[in-house]
C-alpha cells in the first residue's frame, strides 16, 4: 500500500502531462485549447508535487515544495477562458484578461521569499509538517495553506458560475441544426461544468467543516477531485477529436464565390485575421441568429463581436466578395429555406409572412434580395418546391 499512492500520483502526473502537451502542440493556433492545455499541465504539476510528498522524495528535493501552490489560482481562470473562447469562436487575448491572472501573480510574489530561502530551511519546514501531520497549517505568505485553499476553491466556484452563464446563453439559440451539429462541444462543456460544480462544492464544504485533516489521508473531496480529472481525461481519450481541437461547426449559409488569397506574407496575415473575425461572426449569426431582428445592422454586429465596423466590412468582402447587406440577406434566405423544408407549419405561411419572420422589413426588400441571390423569384421557387 505504501507504494500504491506514489504510483497513483505519478500516473496522474504522466496522463495530465501528455494530455496537456497534446492539446497545446496539436492546436497551436487555438487560444481556447492553449488555455485548456495549460490547465491540464498545471494539474499534472500538482500531482507531481503530491507524488514527491507522499514518496518522501521531497526531502531530497525540497525546492519543489510549494511550487504548485500559486499555480492553483489559475485553475478557475484558465477553465473559464477555455469555455469562453471555445463557445464564442474567439481566438483573441484581451488586455483586460490579464486581470484573471492577478491572484496567481500576487501569491507567487508572496511565496518568492520562501522559494529563495536555503535548502536547510525548506527541509526544516517539511519536517515540521510531517511531524505535526498538518499540511494546512503552514503559512504561505500572509495566510496559511488552509485559507489559501478556501480562497482558491471560492475563486473556482465564481468562475464555474460564469461558465454556466456562458453555456446558458449559448443554449438559448433557436437554431436547432446548429446545436445538433455542435452537440459534442455542448455536452463536453456541460460535463466539465457539472463535474466541476460537484467537485468544488464538496471540496469547499470539506475545507470549511474539517478541523484537522490527515496529512495524506484520502478524503471524499480528494476522491471527487481525482474522479473529476480522471473523468475529463477519459472523456478526451474516448472522444479523441477533442484532443485535436474540435471547434464549432458552422452549418449555414453556404456562401458562394469566395477565395482566400495567400500570395505573400502580408496577404497571408491579413487572411488569417479575416478568417478569425469571420469565425466569430459566423458563430454569432448561427448561435444567436441576430439577423432575425428587422433592425439588425452592421453597428449591432460590431458590438456583438467586439470588432470595428470597417473590419467587418473588409472581412466579408475579402472572404465572400459581397457587402454586409447581402451577407445578412443570405442568412435570412437560408433561414427561410431551412424552415420551409423542415417545419410543416411554414408550408402554411404566405411569402410575406416568411419574409417578416426572417427579418426582412418589406415584401419588396425580400423579393429583391431573393432574386439577386437565387436568380429566381420567391414565388417561382416556393411553388416549385
Amino acid at each position: 500500500m505504501t507504494h500504491l499512492l506514489p504510483a497513483f500520483y505519478f500516473g496522474l502526473f504522466l496522463v495530465g502531462l501528455l494530455i496537456g502537451l497534446a492539446l497545446i502542440l496539436r492546436n497551436r493556433h487555438s487560444l481556447a485549447y492553449t488555455y485548456f492545455g495549460f490547465y491540464n499541465l498545471i494539474t499534472a504539476w500538482g500531482f507531481f508535487v503530491s507524488f514527491m510528498l507522499v514518496s518522501g522524495l521531497i526531502m531530497q528535493f525540497p525546492s519543489f515544495f510549494r511550487t504548485a501552490a500559486p499555480l492553483h489560482y489559475l485553475w478557475g481562470p484558465l477553465c473559464y477562458l477555455f469555455v469562453r473562447n471555445l463557445l464564442s469562436s474567439n481566438n483573441r487575448f484581451y488586455k483586460t484578461d490579464i486581470l484573471h491572472f492577478l491572484p496567481f501573480m500576487i501569491h507567487f510574489v508572496e511565496l518568492l521569499p520562501f522559494y529563495l530561502t536555503a535548502r536547510e530551511y525548506k527541509i526544516q519546514v517539511l519536517s515540521g509538517m510531517f511531524s505535526s501531520g498538518d499540511r494546512f497549517g503552514i503559512y504561505e505568505g500572509l495566510l496559511t495553506s488552509y485559507w489559501h485553499s478556501i480562497l482558491k476553491f471560492s475563486q473556482m466556484l465564481i468562475y464555474n458560475i460564469l461558465q454556466w452563464r456562458i453555456l446558458y446563453l449559448f443554449n438559448r439559440t433557436q437554431n436547432k441544426l446548429f446545436k445538433e451539429n455542435n452537440k459534442l462541444i455542448i455536452n463536453w462543456v456541460m460535463f466539465i461544468n457539472i463535474t466541476g460544480t460537484v467537485m468544488i462544492l464538496s471540496a469547499q464544504l470539506h475545507r470549511i467543516m474539517m478541523s484537522r485533516p490527515a496529512l495524506f489521508g484520502i478524503s471524499l473531496p480528494d476522491i471527487l477531485f481525482y474522479m473529476y480529472y480522471l473523468g475529463i481525461w477519459y472523456y478526451m481519450l474516448v472522444k479523441t477529436e477533442l484532443l485535436s481541437g474540435i471547434k464549432l461547426y458552422h452549418v449555414v449559409p453556404a456562401h458562394e464565390g469566395f477565395a482566400i488569397h495567400d500570395s505573400g506574407t502580408l496577404i497571408s496575415r491579413r487572411a488569417r485575421g479575416y478568417e478569425e473575425l469571420i469565425i466569430k461572426m459566423e458563430t454569432q449569426m448561427q448561435a444567436h441568429q441576430p439577423f432575425l431582428e428587422e433592425k439588425f445592422n452592421i453597428a449591432l454586429l460590431s458590438k456583438q463581436v467586439n470588432s470595428p465596423e470597417y473590419k467587418i466590412s473588409k472581412a466579408i468582402k475579402f472572404k465572400f466578395g459581397i457587402h454586409f447587406p447581402e451577407y445578412v440577406n443570405r442568412y435570412r434566405i437560408d433561414y427561410i429555406e431551412y424552415n420551409f423544408s423542415k417545419n410543416p407549419e411554414w408550408k402554411k405561411y404566405t411569402i410575406d409572412g416568411m419574409a417578416l419572420s426572417a427579418g426582412f422589413n418589406s415584401r419588396n426588400a425580400f423579393y429583391a434580395a431573393f432574386k439577386k441571390i437565387k436568380g429566381i423569384t420567391p414565388t417561382f421557387f416556393f411553388n416549385r418546391s
